[in-house]
């Protein structure tokens, strides 16, 4: 299998964690960066995005949720499917803030819906799930990526909004073997696959 990734990519990374702690070690890494539109990412992913994961028999899947998914076939109840939901709205909503501002026209205004996604941003924040840093149930793994992803973008908001639960919680998970090799920074190193991360 291949995962098509970029060492940024939030999305790309909670694949990435996943594969590691279900210990894929065999699943090579493709980087690529999804903004230049690479003609072999089109061809995987006719909407160009990544995370994209290739199977062994040849066949693209293409979402972070099916992805996780299709790694691994959990059945969650419902407070983990709540975590999870709470999780990928947090997750959607910041980065699309992020994408507004940083590909807004030069000396124009910010698009309306920034302030929308900041405010739900600012809302959610104190109501995040209790986060568990030890737990390697994907709920919790996938709410932690994405509370330190929201730490790390937008770090001003997750220091006025947060509970102290959730940034004590939030700096313990951060000091976890498998997020300090999940990375950004340790990614540009490109590994060729999950192992050898």
């Amino acid at each position: 299998m291949q995962l098509y990734l970029s060492h940024t990519s939030p999305f790309a990374r909670l694949c990435l964690v996943r594969a590691l702690l279900l210990q894929q070690n065999d699943l090579r890494l493709h980087f690529t960066n999804p903004w230049d539109n690479p003609a072999d990412l089109a061809g995987k992913n006719p909407f160009g995005q990544i995370p994209v994961l290739e199977t062994d028999d040849g066949v693209t899947i293409y979402n972070t949720h099916l992805i996780c998914q299709y790694l691994h076939h959990d059945a969650f109840s419902p407070q983990d499917l709540a975590v999870t939901a709470y999780a990928a709205s947090l997750l959607e909503i910041s980065i699309q803030a992020l994408k507004l501002v940083r590909f807004k026209a030069e000396n124009s205004t910010d698009h309306p819906l920034v302030a929308r996604c900041l405010d739900a941003v600012r809302r959610a924040l104190p109501q995040a799930p209790e986060l568990d840093p030890q737990s390697r149930e994907w709920p919790q793994v996938m709410l932690g990526i994405v509370l330190l992803t929201v730490k790390l973008r937008c770090p001003d908001l997750f220091n006025q909004h947060v509970r102290s639960d959730t940034a004590q919680a939030v700096a313990r998970f951060e000091e976890l073997d498998f997020v300090r090799k999940t990375d950004p920074a340790a990614l540009e190193k490109r590994p060729a696959t999950v192992g050898s991360l």
